[in-house]
């Protein structure tokens, strides 16, 4: 059904590699297009990453994630070994998000530049030069997975504008990797050591004073104003020029179409300092080759049922994710300036509507490799609803709740899950979670 069309993933990093395996196991003919990135970056990843990535086909970005340092925390005054985190050079990730495209069975067009994406006519075109040559490539789907670096820059709705300097730097005299996140007067540092001399510091700041910053001898001497000892810079030398790029929350207004759907930072971008940068991504790329799948297959009607899932999905995650944000920002209470004033004041506090949870609706949700609307169960941890616990049902068990006592109910939750030969562990938890979800009431 799908070996004949065609779709271009633009971008080979996370959201842009899992997408296209996705995809291809749908059965898509599937190009990724990308330029290589322009400057080393290092950025630090959770377990939980790692478990993404083996779960989405990543089996060489996931080796990547071998060796974990110790995160280090001062912030707001408060010093703390936080927990582990696995530090990786994002060209290396590149790379290897590449080679697991590849032998997942995904054609790769390494170009010089991407140009404009044109989706005037039936079939959207990709635009883009090989040295100097131009291309063009007629699709039937474009997923656009460029990252920060898309450019609809105009199309945003965003938060305050803070952009990050990053450094490469070379590290004498230190044995342990590590990395450490400290809270300063202007903004917040993360440095990195991830052994043989290799290090990094990154500064992140407001745009009024990344703007002042154009060389390393600029950084230093701001990071020498912000009244910190940095472990980074007692024995180092920069390597490379200094990189910035900006950091700050964005959504894109629109996000999806019948023929275009943005994905991890090309659709919303959060603060790197909530740290979910990757599972964002990972989250959209789950979810994202069911929904293409939909709208290249079924009705019109069908077809505004999964943009309509996609949507909520990304600016749920993004609400969610600024909120964290926003809450680390509160935090510190030492410093007033612009910096810290804008942050912890957006986003604004949403005033909660009161519902009735949690309750029976119809929404969108992922079933046979499409999405369909779906009675589903609206708790106050699901909003967006769930129609499955692991792989049972629990429509028909939350209706039967809702009616009956406790104790007719756990008797029929017995009765269903012995039907399905689950296991007694599966079953204690999915009662509890019945439980606090204020579904099956003591």
């Amino acid at each position: 059904m799908n070996q004949n069309k065609k779709i271009v993933v633009i971008g080979a990093g996370i959201a842009g590699c899992t997408t296209a395996i996705g995809l291809k196991k749908l059965g898509f003919d599937v190009t990724i297009i990308y330029k290589k990135r322009a400057f080393i970056a290092y950025e630090g990843f959770s377990e939980k990453t790692k478990e993404g990535l083996l779960s989405q086909g990543c089996t060489n970005a996931s080796k990547l994630l071998n060796k974990q340092s110790l995160r280090n925390s001062n912030w707001a005054n408060q010093e703390s070994r936080v927990n582990y985190e696995y530090v990786v050079c994002r060209a290396d990730l590149d790379e290897a998000l590449l080679s697991d495209a590849k032998e997942n069975g995904i054609k790769t067009i390494e170009a010089k530049v991407v140009g404009s994406v044109d989706c005037e006519d039936e079939k959207p075109k990709v635009i883009y030069k090989i040295d100097e040559k131009k291309y063009e490539l007629s699709v039937d789907f474009v997923v656009d997975a460029r990252g920060r670096f898309t450019p609809f820059k105009d199309e945003y709705i965003c938060g305050p504008k803070s952009f990050s300097l990053l450094q490469e730097l070379q590290i004498d005299g230190k044995i342990e990797n590590k990395t450490s996140i400290d809270s300063v007067k202007d903004g917040w540092i993360w440095q990195a050591y991830v052994g043989d001399k290799k290090g990094y510091i990154q500064f992140s700041c407001d745009e009024s004073l990344a703007v002042k910053i154009d060389n390393f001898e600029d950084l230093k001497t701001i990071l020498d104003e912000q009244n910190i000892k940095l472990w980074s810079l007692e024995s180092f030398k920069p390597i490379g020029k200094i990189v910035k790029r900006d950091s700050y929350c964005k959504i894109h207004k629109t996000i999806i179409n019948d023929k275009m759907i943005l994905i991890g930072d090309s659709a919303s971008s959060v603060d790197p300092l909530s740290g979910n940068g990757a599972f964002q991504a990972m989250s959209m790329s789950s979810i994202a080759p069911y929904v293409i799948n939909t709208i290249l297959n079924k009705s019109k009607e069908e077809q505004v049922v999964a943009i309509e899932f996609y949507k909520n999905r990304v600016e749920f995650i993004f609400n969610k994710f600024t909120k964290v944000g926003k809450d680390f920002y509160l935090l510190e209470k030492r410093f007033d300036s612009d910096f810290w004033q804008k942050r912890q004041n957006w986003p604004k506090e949403k005033i909660d509507i009161l519902e009735d949870l949690p309750k029976i609706e119809k929404r969108a949700v992922v079933k046979d490799d499409f999405v369909e609307a779906k009675e589903v169960v609206i708790t106050k941890d699901n909003p967006l609803g769930v129609w499955c616990y692991g792989n049972m049902e629990v429509i028909e068990i939350a209706k039967y709740c809702f009616k009956n006592s406790f104790k007719e109910s756990l008797n029929f939750i017995n009765e269903i899950c012995t039907k399905k030969g689950a296991p007694q562990n599966f079953v204690s938890s999915f009662k509890n979670w019945l439980i606090s979800q204020k579904i099956l009431i003591k």
